[in-house]
Order: structure tokens, then sequence, then C-alpha cells
């Protein structure tokens, strides 16, 4: 097609600046899929668990510990300089942050790089961090999180990447065990190194102190430029090193004898070529997992149609298996595989996909079109592959996600993309993990919010078969009440001097959902004892909050899985002011400014902390004899939610809080549940069963010198009721520039529609009233328009230029 284009490059951690290239132009149509539909086998998967409310978080790794405790770790980005390790005592029903003070273990102040967490058979917890593409630096804690000794292992420039594998030795005793450690150094290549495993909080150098682990004088185990997660397989004794050729998966093993912690010889083994012949740096990192049995298994992504392939070897990579597609429709282009071991044939592995077929890294970004990103829905998904160390393997597929995690373009390019607006939010992978049940818990960035923050939730498997070949059944039945265990609201949950006292007025019981009449929504929640609100030490208040996600509109009339909230929050002991919201996202301007109510922004549009501000009225009551907190509000205040209606990852939190830190001290959390909602009044007069819709845009004089209101409006009533859709108005002359957020009711009547909800002006937040006439086509000197905001502004007129229509 004629025209001007631009071409762009996206180096990533590139030494030498100097290079030549030349460019093609060609159009290839994503075109239609033909791909095979697996069945799911009954695998099933409960609500999303929250795993951090407030922090946001790229790449989310987890571990499960031999007491089944489960580790979560991720970066919170360079431009923080931080990371985080979160924990899960009670099976996974609530996380809580482990680092002493809610930082990381490692004190240096270059982090927020990649992070990794592994523990060993005695209870030892492992981590590693990248300082800022700096150094590697290393953490043990002896003591579940409580403390940490920490140590850089490398200092020199250009670390990427870096992974952990334990090996648990032969014996339960910690003196035979080993961690490995390996990173990509970029002068070098990948680097292995390791540390014996710790033996207490007095051992000076056990999972701190680490030296080349290779037979090379340099550690080198390879050039290649994208590596996978290293793996150890206790089985046969074998290290491995996935990484990505341009048209298959190269593998680097290593036999390690007992107690062999240097002089590892490490050869190169291949997996078959790709049958789409392309895997290049990928759809992101290539994996390996072992079986009980020491099968390996390759998992891939090819590039050239976006499919997921396995492969296995019963040999350790001698010999493979004809590469089988594992992904069928709708997961139609796929990024991000990540594979865990199982029994003997049975291997796990989840990734990101969508029905739309292309380059992921072509679609359009949610941070420049929000509504064209929300066009393309990624999903997770968990395959399960059982025989497949042989020709027939029985493949399951299934939605491990209730609802969409991301929209639109995932860059897989590196942190290059990012100086174009590409959005790496959900940066490189997403992991998963097996429990002692057997079911996979996954663990994953929902950028659905209308922050496009990536807030961290993990899935959990509840029904059909296991990876250990037995068979779950769901004890996740639908209801609106969950109880929670009494004294486990410690403030902090983790610090160098141990778990802090239990809060009474923070320590839940149980929370409920309930619909008083068809206008209102009520959450109950029941605590320990409000006799007291005095604030635990350290804070200046308490916070008492309930939280869910619905299907809803974002702040530009996209599609959103809309946070909102109920609440209640006690100030130096006092009674409580109880309220709703929803916080506003960052502006889609490309300078991120206004930043919006709801999310703490560092770079433009990348929301880093979730905020949750009072911005509608509430009732309430507290009743310190039986210990219960309810709060109701309009539904029209919460987003309007209609009959059927299904509020996702409904919760209850509490916290104490500082003023001024946006940042809250978590208490105490309730397990997740969903909740459909019941009879409602519909936010519209449109009858049911029918569709109508208000567009245009136009302008009006604002004053005698005919100075112009200029607006936007698109707004539609599905035939549910459903009201979406945005306006816009700016009037320079009076220095007004708002834009809807939220939609809450669409009357019309004749030639007449009369639109209400909640917006921004300047950055500010307010309530408006939108009613426009459509009187004649075309519409200049007939049609009307009329705008007030709750700031007082108010205007309206004849369009002397523009058109409405109401259909």
């Amino acid at each position: 097609m004629p025209g001007m284009y631009e071409v762009r490059t996206a180096p990533f951690l590139v030494i030498a600046s100097d290079y030549t290239g030349s460019a093609t132009l060609a159009y290839t149509s994503g075109g239609s899929v033909v791909n095979p539909q697996f069945p799911t086998g009954g695998i099933a998967f409960g609500p999303h668990t929250i795993i951090d409310p407030q922090r946001t978080e790229g790449e989310p790794l987890n571990h499960i510990d031999k007491y089944g405790n489960i580790w979560e770790t991720g970066p919170w980005g360079f431009s923080t300089a931080q990371g985080f390790v979160a924990k899960s005592t009670d099976n996974g029903d609530t996380f809580h942050i482990v680092s002493p003070n809610g930082l990381r273990p490692n004190p240096a102040a270059s982090g927020g790089g990649d992070t990794d967490i592994i523990t060993d058979d005695i209870g030892n917890a492992y981590f590693a961090d990248l300082e800022g593409l700096a150094a590697v630096s290393v953490a043990v804690t002896n003591d579940g999180g409580n403390t940490w000794r920490a140590n850089p292992v490398t200092g020199q420039p250009a670390d990427d990447r870096q992974w952990l594998a334990i090996d648990n030795g032969l014996t339960s005793s910690a003196n035979d065990n080993t961690v490995f450690l390996v990173f990509n150094q970029q002068a070098f290549g990948w680097q292995i190194y390791s540390s014996p495993g710790s033996t207490g909080p007095t051992d000076p150098v056990g999972g701190v102190i680490y030296q080349n682990a290779a037979a090379t004088t340099t550690g080198s185990i390879t050039t290649d430029g994208r590596c996978g997660r290293l793996l150890f397989d206790p089985v046969n004794r074998v290290l491995y090193l996935p990484c990505n050729r341009p048209d298959h998966e190269r593998i680097w093993k290593a036999s390690v004898a007992p107690d062999q912690r240097t002089g590892l010889v490490f050869t190169e083994v291949n997996a078959p070529t790709s049958p789409g012949g392309s895997i290049g740096l990928g759809r992101l990192f290539s994996d390996v997992a072992t079986d009980s049995a020491g099968n390996l298994y390759a998992v891939w992504v090819d590039t050239a149609n976006n499919n997921v392939y396995l492969s296995s070897s019963i040999n350790q990579g001698t010999t493979w298996t004809t590469p089988v597609q594992v992904n069928g429709d709708p997961a139609n282009s796929n990024v991000m595989p990540w594979a865990i071991r199982g029994a003997p044939g049975i291997v796990d592995s989840a990734f990101y996909g969508t029905a739309s077929p292309g380059d992921p890294n072509s679609f359009p970004s949610w941070l420049i079109n929000r509504q064209a990103a929300t066009a393309i829905k990624w999903f997770v998904y968990l395959v399960q592959v059982t025989g497949a160390t042989t020709t027939t393997p029985i493949i399951y597929q299934v939605k491990a996600s209730e609802h969409p995690t991301d929209y639109g373009q995932i860059c897989t390019g590196g942190l290059g993309r990012t100086t174009s607006m590409g959005d790496r939010t959900l940066a490189d992978f997403f992991t998963l993990a097996i429990d002692s049940n057997g079911a996979a818990r996954i663990v994953v960035n929902d950028l659905t919010n209308q922050h496009h923050g990536a807030s961290l939730f993990e899935l959990t498997q509840v029904a059909g078969p296991s990876a250990y070949g037995t068979t779950l059944t769901s004890n996740n039945p639908s209801i609106a009440t969950v109880t929670d265990p009494a004294g486990d609201a410690q403030l902090p949950h983790f610090s160098p001097l141990g778990a802090g006292a239990n809060q009474l007025s923070l320590d839940l019981l149980s929370t409920q959902l309930s619909q008083p009449d068809t206008s209102h929504l009520t959450v109950t929640m029941k605590l320990n004892n409000l006799a007291s609100l005095t604030p635990p030490t350290g804070a200046t208040g308490i916070l008492w909050l309930t939280r869910w996600q619905f299907n809803t509109t974002g702040d530009n009339g996209e599609e959103s899985y809309r946070i909102f909230y109920l609440g209640a929050n006690s100030t130096g002991g006092q009674p409580p002011v109880f309220f709703a919201g929803t916080g506003t996202s960052a502006t889609s301007n490309p300078t991120g400014l206004p930043r919006g109510s709801g999310c703490v922004t560092t770079t433009p549009q990348n929301c880093k902390i979730i905020v949750y501000p009072a911005e509608q009225p509430a009732t309430g009551t507290i009743n310190a004899a039986t210990n219960t907190i309810t709060i109701t509000a309009l539904l029209s205040n919460i987003g309007s939610p209609i009959t059927g209606d299904k509020l996702y990852s409904v919760t209850t939190l509490t916290f104490g809080f500082t003023g001024g830190n946006p940042i809250m001290m978590d208490a105490d959390a309730t397990r997740v549940f969903d909740y459909v909602v019941g009879m409602t009044k519909t936010p519209s007069n449109c009858p049911l069963g029918t569709t109508c819709k208000v567009t245009g845009g136009g302008y009006i004089f604002v004053d005698p010198q005919q100075d112009r209101g200029g607006f936007s409006i698109e707004v539609k009533v599905s035939s549910s009721g459903r009201v979406s859709g945005k306006a816009a108005y700016k009037d320079s002359t009076s220095g007004v520039d708002f834009i809807t957020n939220l939609i809450t009711s669409a009357n019309f009547k004749g030639n007449t529609a009369t639109i209400t909800g909640t917006g921004t002006t300047n950055g500010f937040a307010t309530t408006f009233t939108i009613a426009v006439q459509d009187k004649a086509e075309p519409g200049a000197g007939q049609d009307t328009f009329s705008i007030q905001l709750g700031t007082g502004y108010s205007k309206s007129g004849t369009l002397q230029g523009g058109n409405i229509q109401i259909h």
C-alpha cells in the first residue's frame, strides 16, 4: 500500500550499539485459523484469589514448599527499585507480604528487576533479584520469611534473567543440598553458580555465597540469547537449561553427582524442529519439565503460527517424540508457555491465549487505543497431556481464568518496546505449580481492571484430573457468605521480630453480600471484637473494605472488569465513615496526566499501587455488641450491575493506614467468592430485548462571542439493559475539559436522550447530566445539546455544527 512508513528497532541489552540492517514491507493477514478443539476432561478452576490488592507486579512466579505454603514473587519495575515476596499459609485462601517492612528481602537500592524464589526440603527459602540489570543479588531465610541474609553474587554490569534450581540431595539433611543459580551475563553468556544449602541462621555460606559451578573457568554454559527456567531432575540427577534457537529448542544439560557443586560439564541436546519452522526469540521463554519418572518434556510457541507444541524424551534428550500441538480453538494465538511435572506421562502447561489469530506484537495497544485493544481478549489456559511420552497422547484444554485477563497487544521484544508505547505490562512470563493433591496453581496478572494494572491473582484447579493421575472434586459451591478463621489478623504478618499481635477489630470472621431491594447492595462483616477502634501501632486509622470486579466500562468507554468496593474507615479511633467507589485510571494521553484517582503511577499509565478513594456516599452501621459492620450503597454508585451480572473475586480486606502513605498494612482477608446479582432495576427505560443508542458530535456556542463547546457522545443500551459508552465535552474558554468515566443511566423519550453518570473535568471527579435532541438530518441548526456538571458548570444550545442520532 503506498504511503510513508517508519521502521523502529527494539534492541534489548545491546552492548555494541552500531548495527546495520534492512527492512522489507509486507502484509500478512491473520486469516482464519483451523485449530482442533480439545475437551476439558472435567478440569475446572475456582474464583481468582487476590494475592495483593494494592501492589501490581509483572511476571509473577510461584513455588510450593514441603509444608504446602505457597510463595510468590515478582518485580515491581526499575522505576520503583523494588520487588516483593508474598506467601500463603492457608492453602492459597489468602496471601500476605513476606519481606521485612513490606519491601523485598535485598536491601540494595537498585532492585525492581527479575526475581525468583525456591525452597529446599527442610523449609529454607532462597531468593534472587536482578539489581537494575547491574548485578544479581541473593538472600536466604530460615524462619519462613521473617528474617533474610543477603549478598550480591556478581557486580558485573548487564546481567539479566536469573533462575534458581534446588538439588535436595539423597537425604533429608541440609548438608547435601545445593542451590544452583544461572543468569545471563551479556559479555560472557549464561553463567552457572552454586551454593551449599543453608544449614541454619548462623550459616554464613549456604544460600549466600556462590561459586562457579561449571567446568569452564568463566562459568559460561552458552551464549544463546534467550534461555528459560533452570530445572533440576532429581530422578536422573540432571540439570537442564532450555534456550531458544531459530527453529527449535536447544537444551543444555549436565549430570550432577551427589554433593557435586562444581565442575559441571554441559552438553547440548536439541528438541525437534518446530512444525512452523520458527522460534527465534519466540513468544518469550521456551520451557522444560520432567515428570516423576524423569521423562523430559519441551514446550514452546512457534512464532510462525503462534501454536504451542510439546515433545517428550524418555532418554534425557537423546531422542524425541514428534511435536504435538497442544493448544486448540479458541486459543489461536498464544504466548508465555510454562510446564510443570506430574506423574509418569503427565505434564501440565499454562499459557495466555486469544481467539484472534496474528502476531501479539501487532495487536492494538491498550496504552494507545483502549477500545480497539479490548476487541482482542486474552485468557489463561491450562492444558493437561496424559500419555505424553506416547504417539497418541490425550489432551485436555480449559480456560483457567473466569474472564479475560488482558486485552490487545502483548509485546514480546523486551524492554526496548516500552519506548514506543509498546505494552509490556505482563513482562515476560507467568508460572504454575502443582500442590500436594496434584491441583494446578497458576499465578497471573489480570490487566482487565480500569487501570490496566498488573493485579496479582492465583487460579486454583478445583475439579477434574490432577497432574498426579487422581481426580479432584470441587468444594467451591456458589455462595454469598464465607467464613474466616479467628486470630489471623497479625500486623505485621512477617517481620524480623516475628508476627505481630492479632488485631481484634481487623480480625474477620465472615463476610456476606446481599440485596435488601432492587436498588441496593449490602455487605455484612463479622469481626472478632469491635469494642475498640484504636489503630494498630504505626497506623493512624483502620479500614474495612469489600472489593470485586465485574464486566462494565472503563474510563474511555472500553470494556473493563472494573474494580468496585464498599468500605468503612476510622481515623484515630473515631466512628467510621462509610463509602463506595471505583477509582479512575490515568488518562490515555501520552503523558499519562492527569493520573486518575484509583492508582499511583510512575511512568505514564503504568499503575503501581491500586488505591481505594471514598467517592460515593454509603450508609452503614457498626455494632460493638454483635461485632458486625454493615455497608449499603446504591447500585448506581457501584457501576449499575444488572440482574445476572457476576461480581468476580469478592473478598473483604482489613488494613491499618497512615495518612499520606498509599501503601497500607494488610491485616486480614477472606477467601474469595463470586456473587451473581439478583433482581435489579435496569439503568435505562429501553425495553428489554431491544437496543437503544445515541451517537454524535459537534459544537454549540457557549457565549455571545460564539466561542465553542465541542462534544462527542456514543452510548448504547444492550438488549439485556446494560448501559455502556462514553461522552466528552470541551469548553476552552471556561477551561472545562470533561470526559465520562461511568454511565449510570440512559433514558430515551422520542427524539430525546438523557445520560447521567460520573466523570472527570480537568482531572477532578464530578457527576454529570447530558441531554440531547435528534430533531433533523443534518443536525446543525436543529439538534440540541446540554450538559450540567456537579461542579456547577452548565451549558446548552442548538448545534452549530455536527449531528446527533438516536437509534
